[in-house]
């Protein structure tokens, strides 16, 4: 998918993205997303859109960054997979 359909779709959800990435080579067919629904949920989307959420302790010591909002231990969760027209 493109960029321009991410960015469509993920905002249809109401959620917030942090980054892309993608490859150039294929004219910006994008290969995985980052996103956020709250200061709590993390949300990782993979080149066909499927969701794998990340919900952070609020009690917990775990700082989420953008050095390492890419490998955060996401589990796959059905409802957030993004639907493009």
């Amino acid at each position: 998918m493109k960029t321009k359909d991410f960015e469509k779709a993920v905002e249809a959800i109401g959620a917030e993205i942090l980054g892309l990435r993608y490859n150039a080579k294929t004219g910006g067919t994008v290969i995985s997303c980052v996103g956020k629904m709250n200061d709590l949920t993390f949300i990782k989307w993979d080149d066909a859109g499927r969701a794998f959420v990340y919900n952070q302790d609020p009690e917990g010591e775990d700082c989420v960054s953008e050095y390492n909002i890419y490998s955060l231990p996401y589990e796959r969760d059905k409802k957030f997979d993004l639907k493009f027209e």
